[in-house]
């Protein structure tokens, strides 16, 4: 495997499902330079947009003060490992339960998921690392 300089890619796209295929997208360019198989460059793509779909069902109403909401993806890549952040501002969230569909899935999916709460700010974080670096 070639080795890969660290490099941090941050998209800014509406919090409104239509636009989750972006982030899609930058998962399938992103993982493939770890060296991912086609498999894990899937799951992963299915993992942020599960982390996503969390975000945008359980925001109770999505934080007012500007025309527009977003939601950020910031896109870790280091050395073996890709750890990707996605947040919303939300004014309320609804936790998962450990036993949400969603949730259950995405744990299955990464390496390592947090989900975390600070104001009104709500981040779900994947870690996902290729097989080699395990």
């Amino acid at each position: 495997m070639i080795p890969v300089e660290p490099a941090v890619v941050t998209i800014r796209i509406p919090a409104d499902a239509t636009y989750l295929p972006l982030l899609r997208s930058a998962c399938g360019q992103l993982a493939p330079r770890l060296g991912c198989t086609l498999a894990e460059v899937a799951d992963l793509r299915l993992a942020v947009d599960e982390a996503c779909g969390l975000l945008l069902c359980n925001s109770v109403r999505l934080a007012r003060g500007s025309e527009q909401n977003d939601l950020t993806a910031t896109f870790h890549v280091e050395g073996p490992v890709l750890r990707v952040t996605v947040a919303v501002e939300a004014d309320a969230f609804a936790l998962p339960d450990g036993d949400e569909f969603g949730w259950t899935i995405l744990n299955a999916l990464a390496d390592g998921c947090a989900l975390h709460v600070e104001g009104t700010t709500v981040r779900v974080e994947i870690l996902k690392k290729h097989a080699e670096g395990r």
